[in-house]
């Protein structure tokens, strides 16, 4: 069985939502961050969250970028930097604002990751790095290769690579970024 791990990345700013917590945000009763780690324990893996601990489960360790605020990009890197090296492993990386991502869709991306990184893709074919899999050998190079991650694009992780694209439900990669996007999460039928 493959090792599987999972990043919740909740360290960002907010500044579109005017500074408020995102990952804490409660979407019908549960902490935005909580239902990613619920998403990722349900798919067999264990979680981690990089970023403020407000709103994470009991028992999930929360670790943070060098320096705060440094981007996606220095999340990935403080989380993997925080996890045990294991052969073979998968690991997820999930957005601390995505309150609806699923844990079969976590699997299909888990399993799609065989030997290098598997990316979400939304309707319109717009690939997430935020909702991903890598093979674990595979991002530490990716890491090793960028050198100091702060306020880099997280793009870098994935320029030049052959990603394997894996459509997902565009609910599921729904992210809390504004105002709106909050009213529409917390009353979808609206």
């Amino acid at each position: 069985m493959v090792a599987l791990r999972g990043l919740v990345l909740a360290g960002g700013r907010a500044s579109r939502l005017g500074g408020r917590h995102k990952p804490g945000i409660p979407i019908d009763g549960e902490p935005i961050v909580a239902r990613a780690v619920a998403a990722l324990r349900a798919a067999g893996a264990e979680a981690l969250v990089v970023g403020e601990p407000a709103g994470v489960p009991s028992g999930v360790p929360v670790v943070r970028e060098d320096p705060p605020f440094a981007g996606p990009l220095a999340g990935v890197a403080a989380g993997v930097a925080a996890l045990e090296p294991r052969a073979g492993g998968v690991v997820l990386l999930v957005g601390g604002d995505m309150p609806f991502v699923a844990a079969g869709s976590l699997r299909a991306l888990a399993d799609a990751a065989a030997d290098g990184v598997a990316l979400a893709v939304d309707d319109a074919g717009r690939a997430q790095p935020l909702c991903a899999a890598w093979d674990e050998h595979v991002l530490r190079n990716r890491l090793a290769a960028i050198g100091d991650p702060a306020n880099l694009p997280m793009r870098l992780l994935v320029d030049g690579m052959d990603p394997t694209l894996v459509p997902l439900p565009a609910r599921e990669l729904m992210d809390v970024d504004t105002p709106h996007d909050l009213r529409v999460a917390q009353n979808p039928g609206r």
